[in-house]
């Protein structure tokens, strides 16, 4: 595996500076919340949260060959949307050009749009990082924070319903992957209510 300085140069030759300064800000953010929920290695956080979107800006042809090849399960959903190829496309692009074998970072990279049941906690910390990072400034952001603040799954539920609301709206598809993750989630947390 590369030095993180490593990753840092070539995600700075790659992405545009707003993107890079989006991943700089995830890796600190799941860096927070591994320290903030313990039970996750926080070299591992700043490595997942700083190449969560590896390939968010190459070409689509680039991002469709290695979503394709990917043996991580990839929905016909998926296979439709455009804009989580690039967590697919990340994950395999970091197992075959980097070497990457640490499935957890894997599956972070994977999932880190549509989320899925089963989630580690390095999977919801980059997750919530991602939708919580400093330069996020969408409405209800400030409720995203405090409820990740609160709990992982406090947060994945907040953050779970929030993207199925703006899907549903959209009219947008939605993976299996999202909906399975959202109940797993919330029946979890009505457990620890009840």
């Amino acid at each position: 595996m590369e030095s993180l300085e490593q990753y840092d140069e070539y995600l700075k030759a790659r992405l545009s500076q707003k993107r890079y300064i989006h991943s700089k800000n995830v890796s600190e953010a799941s860096v927070m919340l591994a320290k903030k929920f313990g039970g996750t290695d926080v070299e591992t956080a700043r490595f997942a949260g700083l190449v969560h979107d590896i390939c968010k800006e190459e070409p689509e042809d680039v991002q469709c060959t290695l979503m394709m090849q990917s043996s991580m399960d990839v929905c016909m959903e998926e296979r439709k949307v455009f804009k989580v190829w690039h967590g697919i496309a990340g994950a395999e692009l970091l197992r075959t050009k980097f070497g990457v074998t640490d499935e957890d970072v894997l599956h972070a990279v994977r999932f880190h749009t549509v989320g899925r049941a089963g989630m580690s906690n390095l999977e919801k910390i980059v997750y919530l990082a991602d939708m919580i990072s400093a330069e996020r400034d969408y409405p209800d952001v400030d409720v995203m924070r405090e409820k990740a603040a609160e709990s992982l799954n406090a947060g994945m539920a907040y953050a779970l319903k929030y993207s199925l609301i703006k899907l549903v709206r959209r009219e947008a598809l939605i993976p299996h992957h999202t909906v399975e993750a959202y109940n797993e989630v919330l029946t979890e947390l009505q457990q620890q209510e009840g």
